[in-house]
């Protein structure tokens, strides 16, 4: 495992061999490093040479020849939270390129109004751009079926929903009242059962996406005003008459 963590932070294999033997032997000689870890010496001392510029080793000199050791963890979990800021870092500045780049795309003349998405990772990506409209969220739901599929990740969407100040009214079936959870800016009414429809609707803007969630999840996502529309005046209908 922990070669596996050094791999991650950019140690070479030797560089790898030569710190866990020093974490091992609190301090040590080159020659002595060479051989416990089968290491060339003129490699030992390039990567010793390494290991204290990343701040992970030090040495200390002994009638003339240095001692090196490794130091308190402590330096690699720091190395292990710069690496995950830098990596934080690239990864807003490549989301940032992207929408850049997506918004001097000139828009087509014309697309498919309906997209198919399937699986788990098909999915999330729906939920992942419905946070990203910033749109009121309207959710006719048949279960729990969002929570009982993604798990933790339904809890983790649901605060950044709040977060972001996006407004969910979701219509469920009344089987499920006790089961569902009190959470910021989500208004929940209950219809009878006999009235539940067996794939999720979610509409928001001029979108309106259909889950089905039996077997091999599949989701169909429609971009028409006037379907969107007519969807909503339905939900609209519902609200009316469900119970708080």
């Amino acid at each position: 495992m922990m070669e596996k963590i050094l791999k991650s932070l950019g140690f070479s294999p030797s560089e790898i061999k030569i710190y866990l033997c020093l974490l091992r032997k609190n301090s040590s000689y080159p020659s002595e490093i060479s051989a416990d870890t089968s290491v060339n010496r003129s490699n030992v001392y390039e990567a010793l040479s390494r290991l204290v510029s990343k701040g992970v080793v030090s040495y200390i000199t002994r009638n003339k020849v240095k001692v090196f050791e490794a130091k308190s963890t402590d330096a690699l979990e720091m190395l292990i939270l710069e690496k995950q800021k830098e990596n934080e870092k690239e990864t807003k500045t490549s989301i940032a390129e992207i929408r850049k780049l997506k918004k001097s795309l000139p828009h087509p003349k014309s697309h498919l109004d309906a997209s198919t998405f399937a699986g788990k990772k098909g999915i999330k990506s729906l939920f992942e751009e419905m946070l990203e409209t910033g749109k009121p969220l309207q959710f006719l739901a048949a279960d729990l079926q969002f929570r009982y599929f993604f798990g933790p990740y339904f809890e983790q969407w649901h605060k950044r929903r709040a977060k972001l100040g996006i407004y969910q009214r979701t219509i469920f079936p009344e089987t499920v009242r006790e089961k569902v959870k009190t959470m910021q800016l989500w208004e929940r009414k209950f219809i009878p059962k006999e009235y539940a429809n067996p794939t999720t609707t979610i509409i928001y803007e001029d979108t309106c996406i259909f889950v089905q969630w039996l077997g091999e999840p599949l989701a169909v996502k429609i971009e028409n005003p006037g379907i969107a529309k007519s969807h909503l005046n339905y939900f609209n209908l519902l609200w009316k008459v469900a119970k708080s």
